[in-house]
C-alpha cells in the first residue's frame, strides 16, 4: 500500500514503506513530514505513525523513534542539545552499533561526522598519552630521567601543544583511513554507496570507541576491539553487504601488508641465498 508524504504543503509523492525507510536513513524524510495512507482519518505526522505504516523497523533491529528521527542525535544537537545529542549517539553507537548505522544519514556532508571523531578521539588520545606517562612515572624501577619525561609530557604546556596538534593529525587520520577503507569496499566488491558514508562511519565508529580509552589501564585494547566490531557492523548496514565481506574490507589492508611483508621476507631470503651460492662457487674455482 502507498503512503502519501507531505512537506509544508507540497507532496512528496507516494511511497513503499520500504521507500520510506530507506528515505529516513539517507535523510530524505523528516519526522515532521506528513503521512497519509487509506483508512487513516487525516495527515499524521510522520513521528507518529512511523511504526504502523512502516513495521519494517522492528524486524531491521531499529528503535522507531530512533528512526523517524531522522539520522544520530549528534546531527540534531540543535534540537535536542549539545550534550545530550553527545551522550546519546555515544551510546547508541556503543551499545546498539546495528541500529545506530541503520539510521545513521548517509549524506548530509563530513563536517558533523569529523566533529564528532576529531572531539572524542582527541579527549581519548590525550586520556590515554596521561595515562600511560602516569603509569610509567609510578613504577618502582622507573629512572630519574623516565620520571622526568612523564612530568613534561603530563605539563600544562605539553597538554596545550597536544590538543592544537591532535586534531589536525586526527583530520588526516580519519581521512585516511576512510580512504584505505573505502578502497577496500571497492576491491571486494562491497561499495554499495559513496566515500562519504564510509566517511560517516568511519568517523561515528571511531569516535564513540575513543571514549572507552578513558578506561584506566585496557582502555585502549577495549577501544581498539569495540572499533574493529562498530566498522564492520556499520560498514555492513550502510553498505547493505554481509558482516563477512565487511569484515574482509577491513582487514585487507592489514592483510596486504602482511603479504608484502612476508613476501619482502621471501625475496630477502632468496637473494641472500643466492648470494651465498655465488660466494661458495667464486671460492671453490680459485686454485
Amino acid at each position: 500500500m502507498k503512503i502519501h508524504l507531505n512537506r509544508a504543503g507540497q507532496s512528496l509523492g507516494q511511497f513503499t514503506p520500504e521507500e520510506i525507510r530507506a528515505g529516513f536513513r539517507e535523510g530524505k524524510f523528516v519526522g515532521t513530514d506528513l503521512a497519509w495512507r487509506d483508512g487513516m482519518a487525516s495527515w499524521q505526522p510522520l513521528s507518529e505513525v512511523i511504526d504502523e505504516i512502516a513495521p519494517e523497523t522492528e524486524e531491521s533491529g531499529v528503535p522507531p523513534l530512533l528512526a523517524a528521527a531522522g539520522g544520530l542525535p549528534w546531527e540534531r544537537r540543535a534540537e535536542v542539545g549539545f550534550f545530550s545529542a553527545l551522550f546519546e549517539t555515544i551510546r547508541l553507537v556503543l551499545l546498539e552499533p546495528k541500529a545506530a548505522f541503520a539510521t545513521m544519514k548517509q549524506t548530509g556532508g563530513l563536517g558533523a561526522p569529523l566533529f564528532f571523531f576529531v572531539l572524542l578521539s582527541t579527549v581519548g588520545v590525550l586520556a590515554g598519552i596521561i595515562y600511560q606517562t602516569i603509569f610509567d612515572s609510578l613504577q618502582s624501577g622507573a629512572s630519574p630521567e623516565e620520571r622526568g619525561v612523564a612530568a613534561t609530557l603530563t605539563s600544562p604546556v605539553a597538554i596545550g601543544l597536544i590538543i592544537v596538534i591532535l586534531p589536525i593529525l586526527v583530520t588526516l587520520g580519519a581521512f585516511v583511513a576512510a580512504g584505505f577503507l573505502h578502497l577496500a569496499l571497492i576491491i571486494v566488491g562491497g561499495a554499495k554507496r559513496p566515500f562519504e558514508a564510509t566517511f560517516r562511519v568511519v568517523c561515528y565508529a571511531g569516535g564513540a570507541t575513543a571514549v572507552l580509552q578513558l578506561l584506566p589501564i585496557c582502555g585502549t585494547i577495549v577501544a581498539s576491539v569495540w572499533h574493529l566490531v562498530c566498522v564492520v557492523i556499520g560498514l555492513s548496514e550502510v553498505h547493505g553487504i554481509g558482516q563477512w565481506r565487511a569484515a574482509v574490507a577491513v582487514f585487507l589492508p592489514s592483510i596486504v601488508c602482511c603479504a608484502l611483508l612476508l613476501a619482502g621476507v621471501v625475496a630477502l631470503v632468496a637473494a641472500f641465498g643466492g648470494m651465498a651460492e655465488l660466494m661458495k662457487a667464486a671460492a671453490e674455482s680459485q686454485p
